[in-house]
Order: C-alpha cells, then sequence, then structure tokens
C-alpha cells in the first residue's frame, strides 16, 4: 500500500494559524507523506466529512511523566486529543535518583506507612528499599531505574499511548547531591556535581532544565546556583530552561497576616536568568505579578495581566529568547476539585480516621478551637487564593458544590457565612459537621481573581509567546484517593483542550479555530523546540486530532469532573490510531521526545 492511513475529506487546520482548507492527509509509518489532493490505496481509511484535523495538542506544562507508568495508557490526555506533554517540570523529573528517593506519583498516597507524621514528613527521600516496599505492595512494580536514560527505557518497554518531551528537574541533581540535608546553599564544588548530572541527563535526551523555586529542594537554592546550572544548557543546541518562578515562596509556615510573597520579583528574576545565560527561557505557568486586595474589581485585573505582559514585551525587545505557558482557569472545578469541603483539612482527617469522624470532632468546642488555632499557626498550608492566612478573601474562593442542606449549592463560603451571620472559617466548618460527605470547589486564578472568570483573562492567550499549559497529571476516570484527602482529578485533566475551544472560539469569539489551535499545538512545539510537532505538512510527525467542532462537549462538573469530553472522534499519534471513534485503541503508539539535534 503506498500509505498506512489516509484521512479522507477533512477540513485541514495546518497550525500556521491561518486558513481552514478542505482536502486529505497521507500518513506512511510515523509522517505526513501528503497533504491535500491525496491519491494512492492505504491500509485504513478514516472517512472524516464534517470533521477537522488538527496538529496533535500538545500540553506544554505537565506532571504526566510522574503518573505515566500508573496509567500509560494516558486515557485523560488523549480523549481531549492531546498527543505530547512537556514534563519533567517543577524542578521535579522522574530521574535522577540515587539510593534515597521519594515515592513516585500516585504511590504517594500511602506515604503514612513510611514515615507516619501529622502535618508533613521530616524527610523528603527515603531508602529505596522502603519504597519499594510500597510500590510492590500497591502496584507489583518498582523503581528500578537510576538515570533519565534508564527511565526513557522503561516507558519505552511498558508502552504508552502518547509522547512525553521531557526536562530534567534542578531540584532532582539537588536532591542527588545533598540528599535531606537540602535546607542551604550548596558550595562550590557541590553545584559542580549537580551540574555533572544535568548534562548526563541532557546527553540522554532530554529537552532542558527544569526549577522549582518554591519547592523543596530549589526554594533554598542561591539564584546563583540556578544561573550556574541553566549555563550548561549553551551546549546544547534547541533546549530550553523551564522555571517555576518564585511565586509563593515555600508552601509552609504561613501564619496569619503573613504578606504574601512579591510575585514580580519571582518574575525579573527568572527573567535575569534569562538574560545573563543567553539561554531560551519558558516562564511556567505565567500569572499576573501582583496580587491584588481587594481582588475582584475587573479594571485593576485586566491591568494587572495587561503590565505582566509589559515586562515580557520588554524582554523580547531587548532580544532576549523568553517564552512563556498559561493555564485555563474557565472552568468551575478546573484544577482544585477538593472533593469534600472538608479535604482541605488533611491533618484532621488523617486524625480522626475519615470524614464522619472528623466532623463528629468538629462539633467539640475546643477542638475546633485546636484546628483553627492550628491553620492560623501556620502548621498546615492551604493554597494561598483561598488561606485564610494569606488572602482576607479567602472564603469567596471555596464553594459548596453540593450539600444536603437546600440553598448551598453553588455558593460560596463568604456568601453562606454573611446568610448565617456567622465568621466564614466557622461556617466552613459548620458546613462539614451538618453533611460530611458534602462537595466543595476552590477557584481563584493563581491567587488572584474570582469566579467567573472574564473573557480579559484570555489575554495572557492572546500574547504571542503564550503557549497553552494544564500542570496536570495523567490518569484516567477511575482515579479516586484512597486516603485523605481523598483527592480526585479536576475537570482541567480530561477536558481543558476541548474546552479551550469552547470557551474562547464559540462563547467569546476572541481567537478563530485556526488561532486556538495555534496556541493548543503549534505554540508549545515552536517554544520547546519540538522539531516535526506543532503541524501538518508534508514531512511532519503523525500526530492528529480530528474532532466535530460543533460536538465539542465538556461534560465533566465541579462534583464528577472524571468524565471525557466529547465530540474527539480520532487521534494518531506518530501515525498510528489510539482514539477512534471517540474510544481508546489500547495501541501504545507513544514515544519519548528526546531534544533535536
Amino acid at each position: 500500500m503506498e500509505y498506512d492511513v489516509i484521512i479522507n475529506d477533512v477540513q485541514i487546520i495546518d497550525g500556521s494559524g491561518k486558513n481552514t482548507f478542505k482536502g486529505s492527509i497521507g500518513i506512511k509509518g510515523d509522517k505526513v507523506q501528503a497533504v491535500g489532493e491525496v491519491k494512492g490505496d492505504a491500509v485504513k481509511v478514516i472517512e472524516a466529512k464534517g470533521l477537522y484535523a488538527s496538529p496533535g495538542w500538545i500540553d506544554a506544562h505537565s506532571h504526566g511523566d510522574g503518573t505515566i507508568l500508573f496509567y500509560p495508557k494516558a486515557e485523560n490526555y488523549v480523549m481531549q486529543g492531546v498527543t505530547t506533554l512537556v514534563g519533567g517540570q517543577c524542578g521535579g523529573s522522574p530521574a535522577p535518583l540515587g539510593d534515597l528517593c521519594n515515592l513516585p506519583g500516585i504511590a504517594r498516597d500511602y506515604i503514612e506507612e513510611l514515615v507516619p507524621h501529622k502535618y508533613y514528613p521530616e524527610k523528603s527521600l527515603f531508602p529505596r528499599e522502603d519504597v519499594n516496599k510500597i510500590m510492590k505492595k500497591y502496584f507489583d512494580w518498582t523503581v528500578d531505574w537510576k538515570t533519565m536514560g534508564e527511565w526513557i527505557a522503561k516507558v519505552e518497554k511498558v508502552g504508552i499511548s502518547m509522547n512525553i518531551a521531557p526536562h530534567v528537574g534542578q531540584g532532582n541533581a539537588r536532591y542527588m547531591v545533598l540528599g535531606n540535608d537540602y535546607k542551604r546553599f550548596a558550595t562550590k564544588d557541590e553545584i559542580s556535581e549537580i551540574k555533572a548530572y544535568l548534562v548526563k541527563a541532557m546527553d540522554e535526551g532530554c529537552i532542558g532544565i527544569s526549577s522549582g523555586l518554591d519547592y523543596d529542594p530549589g526554594v533554598y537554592a542561591h539564584i546563583d546556583e540556578i544561573n550556574d546550572c541553566v549555563s550548561i544548557l549553551k551546549d546544547y543546541p534547541n533546549s530550553v530552561y523551564s522555571p517555576h518562578w518564585r511565586r509563593t515562596g515555600r508552601r509552609r509556615d504561613i501564619k496569619m497576616g503573613d504578606t504574601r510573597s512579591n510575585k514580580l520579583d519571582g518574575i525579573l528574576e527568572s527573567i535575569n536568568t534569562c538574560r545573563l545565560t543567553k539561554v531560551p527561557t519558558n516562564l511556567a505557568h505565567l500569572t499576573p505579578a501582583w496580587r491584588l486586595v481587594p481582588e475582584g474589581i475587573d479594571a485593576m485585573e485586566e491591568a494587572n495581566i495587561r503590565v505582566t505582559l509589559g515586562f515580557i514585551d520588554t524582554a523580547r525587545e531587548e532580544g532576549l529568547p523568553l517564552t512563556f505557558d498559561h493555564m485555563p482557569w474557565f472552568i468551575f472545578g478546573g484544577f482544585d476539585v477538593m472533593p469534600y469541603l472538608c479535604s482541605l483539612l488533611t491533618p484532621w482527617l488523617k486524625e480522626q480516621g475519615g470524614r464522619n469522624e472528623l466532623a463528629k470532632w468538629l462539633k467539640i468546642p475546643d477542638y475546633r478551637k485546636e484546628v483553627i488555632d492550628a491553620l492560623y499557626a501556620g502548621k498546615w498550608f492551604i493554597r494561598t487564593a483561598y488561606n485564610p492566612n494569606s488572602n482576607p478573601q479567602w472564603a469567596e474562593n471555596i464553594w459548596v458544590a453540593k450539600h444536603k442542606t437546600p440553598g448551598y449549592d453553588m455558593k460560596n463560603l463568604a456568601q453562606i457565612a454573611k446568610e448565617k451571620g456567622k465568621p466564614a472559617i466557622e461556617t466552613w466548618f459548620d458546613l462539614i459537621c451538618e453533611d460530611p460527605d458534602s462537595r466543595g470547589v476552590a477557584v481563584g486564578e493563581a491567587e488572584t481573581g474570582n469566579f467567573p472568570q472574564k473573557p480579559f483573562r484570555a489575554l495572557f492567550f492572546q500574547h504571542p509567546e503564550c503557549a497553552l499549559s494544564l500542570d496536570q497529571s495523567v490518569t484516567n476516570h477511575t482515579r479516586e484517593q484512597k486516603t485523605p484527602p481523598y483527592s480526585i482529578p479536576g475537570v482541567n485533566s480530561f477536558s481543558a483542550f476541548p474546552g479551550f475551544i469552547n470557551e474562547f472560539v464559540k462563547k467569546h469569539k476572541i481567537f478563530t479555530l485556526e488561532q486556538a489551535i495555534h496556541k493548543m499545538s503549534t505554540a508549545a512545539a515552536e517554544n520547546l523546540f519540538l522539531k516535526g510537532r506543532g503541524k501538518i505538512a508534508k514531512g511532519s510527525i503523525a500526530d492528529i486530532t480530528i474532532f466535530n467542532y460543533e460536538k465539542l462537549e465538556v461534560v465533566g462538573d465541579a462534583v464528577e469532573p472524571r468524565r471525557y469530553p466529547k465530540g474527539i472522534e480520532h487521534v494518531l499519534v506518530n501515525g498510528k490510531q489510539v482514539v477512534e471513534k471517540g474510544k481508546h485503541t489500547g495501541i501504545p503508539a507513544g514515544k519519548i521526545v528526546k531534544r533535536a539535534k
């Protein structure tokens, strides 16, 4: 046969951001061989009249490499049309790993068996043999790799249904050298050792380096250490540095009245790394540079975004190779489905052994006061958007999704507290006592802005250097944490990419469909040097998403987010069909995408 696959009679969006045209696509092996008028025979013909074909969608910032071995079919990604994720983010990657390591991915559900604790474990790393006892017990496989090359080999042996382009985490290399003694600056000799681990990972195919400057161990690194590590990328063409810039500070010990960190300083610090090293830099999940008090004033929120983007423009005008990605915050329950109103109280859920038991104890005044005092003392971290210690409007960002008491659903804690005439934190605990199984959603656009979102939120996406990212993991519709806080994936894990089209093309008409596809695929491929992907043209990689534009629908919601969207008809990864007529085929067509040389 002349072709392995012909996609026949389809509306083709080639990734250029320009016009759609009708034609066919001929595929041989993992490459597109013909576009437009395609003549010849094929092993398989996909009749696609009335459908659109675009380059496979790309998540520019993902933590899916941490869970891909638990979910090798990558259902939540491929079923929404995503063919490639960019992993190894926020300073953490699957390797390098030493004799001390952490539980990978969802195995962290069982960390209590390694180190019982109320708030946080005293250590971040544990003996590999202890980690593997947990792995064998619950998952029947072990962490048997030490280097990125060995991890890549394991993933390829297992077989996966989507592509992964991995960074190496600076945090991993730092752990290799400092172990659990990481809460300090590294010495000159230690930095040389850290760099050696990064060099090895780059030689094994990583696309770049990431840092996690709000997380252990990277939060303790001096910026000179970070800059020195990033500088090694000058020897690797088509590589990129992706910083999780200093946005919140270390996410511990935030006491009542603590001033939240200056986000602008974090953005400018990472821009300066780009300036000093001249290494292409992609700012991870960019958000507004200031936290506003009060939140929710449209003119101020819009100005916050515009001024933030001005710093990007100034750096670009200076000649700096700077790009960024941004996450969609327009779906209620997109990210932080708690899923229960009590889920944010993890230490006390563990202590009491479940939701009903905690609800009983929260009725006891002195126990309730102990919990409130511990929260106010910063013993337990809650994200800053809905942390009562750091955000005066925290209660506006915790919503009731489902409660047995009529009249509470789809209201936030601030609204209900006002109705009841009680403080918000007392109201929160009262709601838990009334219905221990009540469901909740936490919102807030990365520590600024309230729900529902407004069209001006698209300003980030409208910037020419922006790509779409999710900051999610690979999972499927069965995922539910068996231990407190009983977390489940949010709607974005399953539907953000189709939702992006519905929100910004159909609803608000901010983008044309062609422009949206550029943001959802081509921009990430260009910014992160994923050569051959993000376009449909002769010789390009045959990652292709075929969808029914009119029938695209997000069907997950805040109560049950784990639903696959409608309208994704066929998905090809490296020329092989992993989704056919809306069903996963189970074919392990994915690859590890290595740095293009």
